[in-house]
């Protein structure tokens, strides 16, 4: 019965998407508003749940540690709810969380933006916060808030992260010295928002900005080591002269670079995504030539703390963070230049 009368809400949250005001209007603004009342109580115990993707994923287990250490240190209990990669299985999730009135906000880590507005509006019409974390939640990549009410946003663009692919590959092609400079192209699951805009992006980037580049040949990797070795060994059997191997996943790249080294390419060189530090390592060793920063845990915990400072109706501060412009260190890609400043969170 809980998830039948939720759902109704969900889906008249859903219906609000096209009319301004409404309930879902004024209880996200009421949200949004106390939220920088600054009257609220700095100690009160609060709790937050936080909707991830998918829960296997390595970087996701930083998020979630992340997440769960900063409640802990905030006086807040932190609640990790599992989509596995699987729209509907989230708006479930929502559901379930709005309808155990438990919760003094959410922290909304969409598997795919756009169909999770529901859940944001049907949570601020029943009076309760919402932060957006990773992937943006609307149609357009921006880390402004696109559904009236949300607190803030800690996002880490995927369209910053698709044109730092492209930067870095234009790099490493000017290390070959070669032109064109033939690529192929490892992505990550197509219905993993994420990965699949950041491809849109970096090819994009690569026909506006880098004439030079040929992206002679793509293929889904899924964030798979096995997978991506697998199509790269393939590949470079049907394209023997390529230049560069172009993966959006470190575990992928480190995969492609043995299955160079085995096939005794070593002019190929291999740049990978992520800023893991088995991307970093490779960097210091040689192997791979770069790197795309990606700071989950810096991007969690900021998410965490809005959450939670709107929870007890406090100024929650910076409520438009493009994590790897605003917060890294070192910029959005990482090479030999600067790894050494470099600080891995995964």
């Amino acid at each position: 019965m809980r998830r039948v009368v939720v759902g109704a809400v969900l889906a008249a949250a859903l219906a609000g998407v096209v009319a301004c005001g409404g309930s879902d209007s004024s209880g996200g603004s009421s949200s949004g508003s106390s939220s920088n009342a600054g009257s609220g109580n700095a100690n009160k115990h609060v709790n937050i749940a936080h909707f991830v993707a998918i829960q296997a994923n390595p970087v996701e287990q930083v998020i979630i540690k992340s997440a769960k250490d900063t409640g802990k240190a905030n006086n807040a209990t932190v609640t990790t709810f599992d989509s596995n990669n699987d729209v509907q299985r989230e708006l479930a999730n929502c559901q379930d969380a709005i309808a155990s009135k438990k919760y003094d906000a959410f922290v909304l880590k969409a598997v795919s933006g756009p169909p999770l507005i529901p859940c944001a509006r049907a949570a601020m019409a029943a009076g309760i916060p919402v932060v957006v974390q990773g992937t943006a939640l609307g149609p357009k990549q921006t880390t402004e808030p696109q559904v009236e009410g949300i607190v803030g946003s800690s996002i880490t663009l995927s369209t910053t992260n698709g044109v730092a692919v492209a930067d870095l590959t234009n790099k490493a092609c000017e290390k070959a010295g070669a032109n064109p400079c033939k690529v192929i192209y490892l992505f990550g699951p197509v219905a993993f928002d994420y990965a699949s805009i950041t491809r849109k992006t970096f090819n994009d980037t690569v026909k506006a900005k880098y004439p030079n580049i040929k992206v002679v040949a793509q293929a889904a990797a899924n964030f798979d080591p096995d997978t991506g070795a697998q199509q790269a060994r393939q590949l470079l059997q049907v394209h023997p002269d390529i230049n560069v191997i172009v993966n959006d996943s470190d575990p992928v790249a480190i995969a492609t670079e043995k299955v160079v080294a085995d096939l005794h390419k070593d002019k190929i060189i291999t740049v990978g995504a992520g800023g893991s530090k088995v991307g970093a390592d490779a960097i210091k060793a040689g192997k791979q030539f770069g790197d795309t920063v990606i700071l989950p845990a810096t991007e969690a915990r900021a998410a965490t703390l809005m959450a939670i400072r709107a929870a007890r109706k406090q100024p929650v501060g910076d409520t438009s963070i493009d994590v790897t412009k605003d917060l890294s260190p070192v910029g959005t890609i990482v090479d030999a230049s600067n790894v050494d400043k470099y600080k891995p969170e995964w």
